[in-house]
């Protein structure tokens, strides 16, 4: 071969082993996402987990619902929700579990379109110019491009849908409108919000057109103006048809999310200034590398995604972001922004070199060209291990992932178990309403009016000023009017005793402290005034005591160093000592009384060890009942079933012999109760 066939032939071979290397950082892409998956416990967020629910209703017949027979709109990413359908009713076919098969496929997701960039960098730069790697590089740094992968949202999803279009806007094929249309329409369809870039987009084509003819182009500018009307027909009628079809089903404009976030006067632009600079200070302000493009205005299809772009983080300003870690509003973008940040880059060098600064600084620093590629290569690869650590330490990884991981495995741990054993019937009022509906099956009343459309469309004072999204509660009060069998831990602050509920003990091990339920015993039992044990007036008399964990009984608040306990109703025992804290010992015996009732019912709360902590139920000098707390501070019920013991004297010893964490028992309530 000649050396200038070997000089003709260098650019392919060069593209060829470009295609080659790309496999390393998509590879690369998804052992991170599987590795942040592993450490996230195959959880998603509650918010995917409600979009799961409607994907689980649609799937076994019961229609786009959360709850069956209630048409309430609590999702903003329809077409994601219909793509979840069919892998819900596959995997249950199957045996394999959903959740972590619709991560698995957001992991492919990304993939895709870590590709997709690829792709399009090599289209707008050249196969082989090196800038197309920043734009790689940019996505797999990022710490939110990675994470968002296995969060279960649609975020990759619409960001495939995007660079579909941005790949038919590219493309020289006579049928790319027709692509570009359906990309748009899935782009809308996955998200309201989307509707902007679907405008931008076609506004962009219209403006080339209109620039071709005034260039005298009239064939290419008709070729141009009737495929920009041909994407436009095709997003515009099916989305008008999918809009018409939806609101004859919901009755409402928009999804009851909206109102939930932006129903009503808004202020939020400090918040949203937050967390626009939030998303550029956590990458190290690389996404400002994006001014570059105005470089690169000539591009066509640059001018249009820089646009958007802009527009668009104007318009998340406006709403004032959302709560999530990772800044889930810009996350479709994080490809757009590689690109522009990509192609600017190039472009700037390339007016650098055409002005011949490129020389001068070559010259002033007696750098060779090589060299001075090798130091721009550092400098790039420095710039993105920067933003990679940036991402871990300060991004969703960090925020989300390690933060909440273990919190989110005890809440499916805890709805699991409450499927198995709740009533027909059964209803929840939380609003942690994803994990909760999908996993317990149970109805769901929400406080946070994501599936109520009362509390959704209310009005509130400074709206725009508290946390994204959850701006409009339903009051305690609100909630228990709708009498709800259980309440969800800590969705309602304090002590639910007064309002007829009680805090279940046999929930599982290593989940929430408990979960209050309606007490049945309001309806199906007799309470025995006569028998409650009170602590209100001081010491009862008979009851001995020995050791330092009852220097202070009763007690009428929690100790310095301890948890606030939840379920103290006045005065009630505690060995927790004000001084010496867990460390003190000692045992409690109440004087002999006769068992008249059907239940010996009281609320305890502290260590678990049955040996060291426990209250004892004593017979005839025979110990009959035994329990130990649940290792929490919230005092949960405890209930002996006497009916056979009846008319016989027992004694109520509490007894303390721990000193490690946790080595304290509280104890209250104790009445005997007729069924």
């Amino acid at each position: 071969m000649t050396t200038s066939q070997e000089a003709a032939n260098a650019p392919a071979r060069a593209a060829e082993k470009s295609e080659r290397w790309i496999l390393l950082p998509v590879v690369g892409l998804i052992l991170l996402c599987l590795r942040y998956m592993q450490l996230y416990r195959r959880n998603v967020v509650d918010d995917a987990m409600t979009s799961m629910q409607y994907a689980k209703q649609l799937a076994l017949g019961n229609g786009l619902v959360f709850n069956v027979g209630e048409r309430v709109e609590g999702y903003t990413n329809f077409l994601w929700v219909i793509f979840m359908t069919p892998i819900y009713w596959l995997s249950t076919k199957l045996g394999f579990h959903f959740v972590t098969a619709v991560t698995l496929c957001n992991i492919l997701l990304a993939a895709a379109n870590l590709l997709l960039v690829w792709s399009l960098a090599r289209r707008w730069l050249g196969e082989t110019h090196p800038a197309q790697w920043l734009a790689v590089g940019l996505c797999v740094a990022d710490n939110s491009f990675s994470v968002w992968a296995i969060l279960g949202l649609e975020v990759h999803f619409l960001a495939l849908f995007m660079l579909l279009a941005l790949w038919a806007c590219s493309s020289d094929s006579p049928r790319r409108f027709w692509g570009m249309g359906f990309a748009l329409l899935g782009a809308h369809l996955t998200r309201p919000d989307a509707g902007l870039f679907c405008v931008v987009i076609l506004a962009s084509q219209a403006l080339e057109a209109g620039l071709a003819f005034r260039r005298g182009d009239r064939s290419g500018a008709k070729q141009r103006a009737l495929g920009t009307l041909a994407a436009g027909g095709v997003w515009i009628a099916l989305y008008g048809a999918y809009f018409y079809i939806r609101y004859r089903y919901y009755g409402l404009l928009f999804p009851n999310t909206f109102y939930v976030k932006l129903g009503g006067p808004i202020d939020a632009w400090e918040r949203g200034l937050r967390y626009l600079h939030g998303f550029i200070n956590e990458r190290a302000y690389a996404p400002l590398l994006v001014l570059l493009a105005g470089f690169a205005l000539k591009h066509p299809v640059v001018r249009a995604v820089l646009a958007y772009n802009l527009l668009h983080a104007f318009y998340v300003v406006y709403v004032g972001g959302d709560f999530f870690a990772g800044h889930r509003f810009f996350v479709p973008e994080i490809p757009q922004l590689a690109l522009l940040s990509a192609v600017g880059a190039a472009a700037l060098w390339r007016w650098l070199a055409a002005s011949g600064h490129v020389d001068s600084l070559r010259d002033r620093f007696g750098l060779e060209e090589k060299r001075l590629h090798t130091a721009l290569l550092v400098g790039a690869v420095a710039l993105l291990g920067v933003v990679f650590q940036r991402g871990v330490a300060r991004g969703p990884l960090a925020g989300e992932v390690l933060t909440w991981g273990r919190d989110l495995t005890s809440q499916v741990k805890l709805f699991r178990w409450l499927g198995e054993h709740k009533p027909e019937g059964a209803s929840v009022a939380t609003c942690l309403i994803g994990h909760t509906g999908f996993y317990s099956s149970a109805r769901v009343i929400d406080m946070c009016g994501i599936i109520d459309p009362a509390t959704a469309q209310r009005q509130v004072k400074n709206f725009g000023k508290g946390k994204a999204g959850h701006e409009k509660m339903a009051s305690a009060e609100e909630t228990l009017k709708k009498q709800p069998m259980f309440v969800a831990d800590y969705a309602i602050p304090g002590d639910l005793y007064r309002h007829g509920y009680f805090l279940r003990a046999d929930i599982p091990e290593d989940t929430y402290e408990g979960i209050w339920q309606k007490d049945p015993l309001l309806k199906e039992g007799r309470f025995l005034p006569a028998t409650r044990v009170n602590f209100d007036r001081g010491r009862p008399e008979g009851w001995h005591a020995t050791g330092d964990a009852f220097d202070e009984w009763p007690s009428r608040s929690h100790f310095k160093g301890q948890g606030e306990l939840i379920g103290v109703n006045g005065a009630f025992i505690n060995t927790f000592h004000p001084t010496r804290a867990n460390a003190a010992t000692g045992t409690l015996e109440s004087p002999p009384f006769e068992l008249v009732g059907d239940l010996l019912v009281f609320r305890m709360g502290g260590g678990k060890d049955a040996k060291k902590l426990r209250v004892e139920l004593l017979v005839d000098g025979a110990v009959k009942y035994t329990t130990t707390g649940r290792r929490g501070d919230q005092l949960s019920r405890r209930q002996w079933d006497i009916s056979a013991l009846r008319g016989k004297q027992a004694v109520l010893r509490v007894v303390d012999e721990a000193t490690e964490p946790w080595g304290y028992l509280s104890l209250d309530e104790i009445v005997q109760w007729r069924k």
